[in-house]
């Protein structure tokens, strides 16, 4: 994509492993709020300059996101941001609608009251996606903050983390979808969206944690098949 989110540098008397560590969620970040289209090549010292630090720490950064199948590893030192394959992106979508219901179901008891207004005002700024023109870049990363505040309040580290892999590795399928004009097409999914998400914000408030993660699958499944659409893939 055009837009760069220039990274301050990180310190250099920072512990290798701290560093790495920093680089990695950086990289990983940057993807999550769809910075890079499918199909987008990467190299270490390019990323390394980018983010004012040495390769090295970038290297370890890499290593960790191909295994977590985020990139791919590619000759001549650099990595790709995975093309568009729509028998990942069903089991990508599969399971990550699974851990995402479950979060919203954790979520009833674990979130304050304040946490679900927090939820609700991210879930508006969503509504905002479809209806004002805005650089893709924003559009991914207000999607982004819905799963990002469920995975952060549910509880469990493990099943948060695993929440932000498989948004990071649905990012750059959102931002190609979200850059292509879908000419007003979609009014019934967006009225339909508004419809389940408010349905959602209730069950949240009422403490129902099985209607949370039944709406949370819904919202989800809807959406999915609204990329499908836009990238023409099909049902």
């Amino acid at each position: 994509m055009n837009q760069k989110t220039k990274t301050a540098p990180a310190p250099s008397d920072a512990p290798a492993e701290t560093l790495s560590l920093q680089v990695y969620h950086t990289i990983r970040d940057r993807i999550f709020r769809g910075e890079w289209l499918p199909g987008t090549r990467l190299t270490l010292r390019s990323l390394a300059a980018d983010l004012g630090t040495s390769v090295q720490p970038v290297r370890d950064a890499i290593g960790k996101l191909t295994v977590e199948r985020v990139l791919i590893l590619r000759p001549n030192y650099s990595v790709q941001i995975p093309e568009i394959d729509r028998a990942m992106m069903d089991e990508i979508f599969a399971v990550r609608n699974i851990l995402e219901a479950e979060a919203a179901r954790r979520c009833v008891s674990s979130m304050s009251s304040a946490d679900i207004d927090e939820l609700e005002e991210a879930i508006l700024a969503t509504r905002r996606v479809y209806w004002v023109e805005s650089e893709i870049l924003n559009r991914v990363a207000t999607i982004q903050q819905v799963p990002r505040l469920l995975a952060q309040r549910c509880g469990s580290v493990t099943l948060g983390d695993q929440i932000i892999n498989l948004r990071a590795r649905t990012a750059p399928y959102y931002a190609a979808a979200l850059a292509r004009n879908d000419d007003g097409q979609d009014r019934e999914f967006v009225v339909f969206t508004i419809r389940i998400q408010d349905e959602f914000i209730a069950a949240m408030r009422r403490r129902d944690e099985l209607a949370a993660a039944e709406i949370r699958k819904v919202d989800l499944y809807t959406f999915q098949h609204y990329i499908y659409r836009l990238l023409g893939i099909g049902d």
